[in-house]
């Protein structure tokens, strides 16, 4: 059975585009607009999925899902797979055009597969599962995808520092709020769930945190001095791929500008935190950069508890990366270790930290 979204009034597309971009948050226009094209089509299900680079080629990575019966859901730690493994999704890559087979675990059903192009190609995919495509049903979705990555790509810009495309300051500011928030929320339930007694928790509240790491280049100026500011740039760039390459999908990354960025760790043990960092640090030590040789960093990072203030995680973590830069250089240092070897001293606030500034 078709539906004809010739039968669709302009009236009701137009509002439903106006519904789409009224957020400008991404991941709420993200699930707004899968969930506005399944109940436009009367599908079954409509699930988004964006694509990203890996050393082997691209991976696949499942964003949000709207079905008819569960709602819309959202998936942030599930694992990607690779694109070469799916025929479908690849072949909708190759051609950059809707793509059709039926559902298998559906009897009737079909399965549309549509690209989301990109000024660079294709950035993502959405599959309909429903009924097959009336006249017009193909050019009414690639319509909206359009919108869609014009929108995404006009809040990424905003979102991202231009010389890396890492995310910018701004963005930060804008998301420490709802790290906290998160950490907050997992204190409640690590308390809910110790009262319990569930074995769960054995190992304690404190088992699993997310954590906020400040990266700093070691003597950067005098690689501006030297080679140049060009040759500076340059380093930034390839940093920033290294560090794409050493954290994970759902760490989030920034820049603050000049030398100085930022890691938001996914919840993660003690030991997880200080080895992801140690990796990356190596990684950047072992690197050899064009002209300039080697480079190091120096870290400092701390733990996000859930009563902490955005100004106080952020401080913590700058005095842990000043320890780290008045003792050696090239080090990992932990706000929480520091404190406990009694090397630097306990504070609550710190309003005079740089990044602040």
């Amino acid at each position: 059975m078709r539906r004809n979204v010739e039968k669709i009034s302009p009236a009701a597309i137009l509002e439903s585009v106006i519904h789409i971009t009224r957020n400008s948050d991404r991941n709420v226009l993200i699930k707004g607009m899968v969930s506005t094209l399944r109940e436009m089509f009367d599908a079954e299900q409509a699930s988004l999925y964006w694509l990203k680079p890996a050393p082997e080629g691209s991976e696949v990575w499942l964003l949000v899902s709207a079905s008819r019966s569960g709602g819309v859901a959202e998936y942030q730690n599930i694992k990607p797979f690779a694109l070469a493994d799916n025929p479908a999704f690849m072949r909708c890559v190759e051609t950059r055009r809707c793509f059709s087979i039926p559902a298998q675990q559906q009897t009737g059903k079909i399965r549309h597969i549509h690209p989301i192009l990109s000024r660079d190609g294709v950035m993502g995919l959405l599959e309909v599962v429903g009924n097959e495509h009336a006249d017009g049903d193909v050019r009414m979705i690639k319509g909206f995808l359009q919108v869609f990555s014009n929108y995404v790509q006009i809040i990424d810009e905003s979102e991202r520092d231009t010389l890396t495309g890492l995310l910018n300051r701004r963005t930060f500011d804008k998301n420490i709020g709802r790290m906290l928030s998160e950490s907050r929320q997992a204190g409640d339930e690590s308390a809910s769930s110790d009262e319990t007694n569930s074995p769960r928790r054995r190992g304690g509240a404190r088992a699993e945190s997310r954590w906020l790491a400040v990266l700093d280049i070691d003597h950067f100026k005098r690689i501006n001095d030297k080679f140049g500011h060009l040759y500076g740039d340059e380093v930034l760039l390839l940093l920033a791929g290294i560090m794409r390459r050493s954290f994970r999908n759902n760490d989030n990354l920034f820049r603050f500008g000049g030398e100085e960025f930022v890691v938001a760790l996914e919840p993660t043990d003690a030991d997880g935190a200080r080895a992801v960092l140690e990796r990356f640090r190596q990684s950047v030590e072992s690197y050899e950069f064009p002209q300039v040789g080697e480079v190091t960093i120096s870290i400092g990072y701390v733990r996000i508890g859930s009563q902490d203030a955005p100004a106080t995680v952020v401080g913590h973590a700058d005095e842990a990366l000043y320890y780290a830069k008045h003792h050696g250089r090239n080090q990992v240092r932990s706000y929480e270790m520091l404190v406990e070897a009694h090397k630097i001293a306990t504070s609550a606030l710190n309003v005079d930290v740089e990044l602040f500034e």
